[in-house]
């Protein structure tokens, strides 16, 4: 052997003589060996791969592994074409080896080459399978924030060895893509909605989260309709009103926006904002009207059938919070705030003049609630948990569902029936429904999905 040789040379050509001295046992262990140490990296790059897919928060991995994490994510496609890299490169090496062990033992048994060649790809394509693959997955999606531990250093070190190599396959995939001008096709609102549905186990969103998502990708569909204040319970002042009489308005409804109207809410002049009266309090008579006219902002109007994500562009390109909503005729049949928008995405937001505004409905018992006639009936059925086709209704409330059903306007103590539910209209004020007493019926009972029983006139 040459004296001058490296030590890392001299060490190589030392285990090769050796190998080939050794007797044949010795090279089966170590060909075994080799073999398993193959299927053992093919496991844990797969493994790795899982554990990097699922969200760890800062109190399961500490602060420099989150680090790393983030550097790691920061370069996803380089990091995805290492981890293949290193696992193609373990599988290949499983493979021949598998195959050499297969052929050495052949030769010694006298098997027919064929079928120990075709048995030994079935056999190591299993083990591949279920060891280097679908077992460490589950495993580590199940473990992940063990393991992140421990494979976050390694796979850290992994991304820079590989790191030209993994850049260039990169660079030639876009260039590949670049020529071929694939596009990538954006995910629909189901495929989003099946995807978070999907991700029940492994990473999961919390219902928080699943809600909020829904919420989002439904919030496109929505119409102003569905969302708006109705034309009976707007709160507006008319042109004529005194000064007084506006600042009386604004302290009893508790809103800081007022819509104008001349003789009739069909007749929307303006937008009054409360913060444009604060110069006159203390010098204008307020026993006299101001100059309404050139105090309101102009109003927005919007049909009835605009979409909400629309609506919310509209709003801020006019850079305006409230809008009114009017009817196929032009009339007046709602208004829509800033407010109402964002809370269909969050939730209800609310404020001090909220919390004084009574609740929609009371539960009497487990199956009977006192409901005014203006909830939703989206809301009523998810509080009742039954099952309506609210998509085919061109009504919103349960209100509107009385009136549907009955074909006239109810009185007092008018019964009606639809589906599971028993209705009882309690009290009408100016031809509009106020309480209803609402008893769901049990399905063995429920017979008819509509009806209706009105009292007789007196």
């Amino acid at each position: 052997m040459d004296a001058d040789a490296p030590p890392s040379r001299a060490a190589f050509l030392l285990l090769t003589f050796s190998l080939a001295l050794a007797p044949e046992p010795v090279i089966l262990a170590a060909e075994f060996v080799f073999l398993g140490v193959c299927v053992l990296v093919s496991a844990l790059l797969s493994g790795a791969e899982a554990v990097l897919q699922a969200p760890l928060t800062a109190s399961v991995a500490p602060e420099a592994i989150t680090r790393r994490l983030q550097a790691l994510r920061a370069r996803p496609r380089h990091l995805l074409l290492t981890l293949q890299l290193c696992n193609l490169l373990a599988n290949l090496g499983a493979a021949l080896m598998a195959v050499l062990l297969v052929v050495q033992l052949s030769w010694s048994a006298h098997w027919s080459s064929v079928w120990v060649l075709v048995a030994t790809l079935l056999g190591i394509t299993l083990l591949l399978l279920v060891l280097g693959e679908i077992t460490p997955r589950l495993l580590a999606s199940r473990y992940a924030a063990v393991l992140v531990h421990r494979l976050v250093g390694v796979l850290w070190v992994l991304q820079r060895l590989f790191f030209p190599i993994a850049d260039l396959l990169v660079r030639l995939s876009q260039q590949v893509q670049q020529r071929l001008r694939v596009s990538e096709r954006p995910l629909s609102p189901e495929e989003l909605k099946a995807l978070a549905g999907l991700n029940g186990t492994a990473g999961a969103l919390s219902e928080a989260e699943r809600a909020l998502l829904a919420s989002i990708l439904e919030f496109g569909e929505t119409t102003v309709r569905e969302v708006m204040v109705s034309r009976l319970d707007i709160v507006a002042l008319p042109i004529t009103a005194t000064f007084g009489e506006a600042l009386a308005r604004i302290r009893s409804s508790g809103h800081s926006r007022l819509p104008l109207y001349a003789e009739h809410l069909d007749n929307i002049v303006g937008i009054l904002y409360a913060k444009d009266l604060l110069p006159y309090l203390g010098q204008a008579d307020l026993n006299q009207p101001l100059d309404w006219a050139r105090l309101a902002r102009p109003p927005m109007f919007v049909p009835l059938s605009k979409k909400l994500d629309d609506l919310l562009r509209d709003f801020q390109r006019r850079k305006t919070h409230m809008a009114i909503v009017v009817d196929e005729y032009g009339g007046t049949a709602g208004l829509i705030t800033m407010e109402d928008v964002l809370e269909e995405i969050v939730g209800d937001i609310r404020d001090e003049h909220d919390e004084r505004e009574p609740a929609l409905y009371v539960r009497l018992d487990a199956q009977t609630y006192r409901v005014d006639a203006r909830m939703n009936l989206d809301d009523l059925v998810e509080l009742l948990g039954i099952s309506l086709d609210t998509e085919s209704f061109d009504f919103e409330t349960l209100g509107g569902l009385i009136l549907h059903v009955l074909g006239q306007i109810p009185k007092p103590g008018d019964e009606v029936t639809y589906g599971p539910l028993q209705l009882r209209v309690e009290t009408v004020d100016n031809h509009r429904i106020g309480q209803v007493w609402v008893h769901v019926i049990p399905p063995e009972v429920a017979t008819s999905p509509s009806g209706h029983k009105p009292e007789e006139e007196a």
